[in-house]
């Protein structure tokens, strides 16, 4: 038997769509998507009455819907509309959805207004993978204020109890209170741990991380001084991410992969500095620039000849993918700007390294900043029966063999910085804007 709160929440809209005239085609794609997924929509002016008060219908559908999305573009940070239907929703204490279609800055208002609120970035535009994700937060969004409306009932009916054993209370005399108060008094109130963090050890020993990687261990590697983040063994699909419209055929079929060992990466990109400490041990000459900028200009053969010169390797494209990833499906582990330096906010232009936010495994920049070489061979689509670890990895080592480098750089959009993006290159492509970092297998 279907209950009260959730018969309320079917017959009527439940999401209301804010956005600026501007942005019209893109609010009926998002509508569509919503109302295919089964939540009710309020869209203007397809849902004001005819001959109804314009400003009256949009207070009074705020008021009565759940949910806003606000689609936030450029348009909509200097739509008045906007803000209002924003300020009505905030001070209704309904939840909000930004989905950011834009990086533009937002004025002082607006951003008081979703200063507490979680945004939904979609730096890749509307595409099928960003709908979804908006599907999903709207839904969740929705299921919450479904437990929020049991809630009131409940809490209506136990008015109507508390009033009727209050009368009982007082009949059976001060006694019956006296005991009832002094035990409300004594409930006790649970209390809330509070997380711990600790540093990196240097030194060729193991430590904790803290903040988003909070569990990863790290090891900094004596002979070039650059910290390193253990990758545990595991499984996971690679190529294509589910959702993700923005694939090409060399990044398919989408297949499973499994790292059988656990192995040592770079936590970020080779640094000039730790270059430089081995440029100058081996007689190579080294670029020029700051030394936490990372080191560029260097051929998949010299990126393979310095991993093996301090202990380690290349790691496969297998090994890279499933570390970038860090056990996130999507095709970026976490919102674009916060993670990665590319396109829309590099000034065009590599940055120093472990800026950004890491991933689940500690790892800095493994999307954008600098492009990064892998051991394999590129092939314009992937094998599954082929090894993905190992000493049996197909190397670029014939004449008319490509390589490969992945996760973007600074000039990239959105698009070539997702996780499962491949990048083909000549096998001397020596280019300022490819970098790379070892794997090691230390145990």
């Amino acid at each position: 038997m279907r209950d009260y709160s959730e018969t309320v929440m079917e017959t009527a809209p439940q999401v209301f769509i804010s956005y600026a005239s501007a942005d019209k085609p893109i609010a009926d794609r998002v509508c569509e998507t919503l109302e295919k997924a089964g939540l009710p929509c309020w869209i203007a002016p397809r849902d004001i009455p005819p001959s109804a008060d314009y400003p009256a219908a949009i207070v009074e559908a705020v008021r009565s819907t759940h949910v806003l999305v606000l689609l936030l573009t450029e348009h909509a940070t200097a739509s008045p509309h906007v803000l209002s239907e924003v300020g009505h929703a905030f001070n209704g204490k309904k939840r909000i959805i930004p989905f950011r279609l834009s990086t533009a800055p937002l004025p002082e208002d607006l951003e008081y207004f979703l200063s507490l609120t979680q945004w939904l970035d979609a730096p890749e535009g509307c595409t099928d993978g960003s709908l979804k994700r908006l599907t999903d937060a709207t839904r969740g969004a929705l299921a919450g204020e479904k437990a929020a409306l049991r809630t009131v009932l409940v809490k209506q009916n136990a008015r109507w109890l508390a009033m009727a054993v209050a009368l009982l209370v007082v009949m059976a005399g001060a006694f019956i209170a006296w005991r009832s108060r002094r035990a409300r008094a004594e409930k006790p109130t649970p209390s809330a741990g509070l997380p711990t963090t600790s540093s990196p050890s240097g030194n060729g020993t193991a430590s904790e991380t803290s903040g988003a990687a909070a569990k990863a261990k790290t090891w900094v590697n004596p002979v070039d001084g650059q910290v390193y983040a253990w990758i545990p063994p595991g499984e996971f699909t690679m190529g294509c991410s589910e959702a993700d419209s923005e694939c090409t055929d060399d990044e398919k079929p989408a297949h499973p992969v499994n790292i059988d060992q656990g192995f040592w990466l770079g936590q970020t990109e080779v640094t000039l500095a730790a270059y430089r400490k081995y440029a100058a041990q081996h007689g190579v000459e080294a670029p020029a620039g700051a030394g936490d900028l990372p080191a560029t200009g260097v051929t998949w053969a010299e990126a393979k000849t310095y991993c093996r010169a301090v202990g380690g390797r290349l790691p496969t494209e297998a090994e890279w993918e499933y570390a970038a990833r860090g056990g996130n499906p999507h095709a970026y582990y976490s919102v674009v700007p916060e993670i990665a330096w590319y396109a829309a906010n590099s000034g065009n232009g590599p940055h120093p390294v472990g800026k950004k936010k890491p991933n689940a495994y500690a790892l800095y920049d493994v999307l954008g900043n600098v492009r990064e070489w892998v051991l394999d061979r590129y092939f314009n689509k992937y094998d599954p029966s082929a090894p993905a670890t190992g000493q049996s990895v197909e190397q670029p080592l014939a004449p008319n063999a490509s390589t490969v480098a992945r996760g973007g750089f600074w000039e990239s959009e959105a698009a070539a910085i997702r996780v499962s993006h491949r990048s083909e290159l000549a096998l001397d492509s020596a280019d300022p804007s490819i970098g790379w970092r070892c794997a090691n297998d230390h145990r």
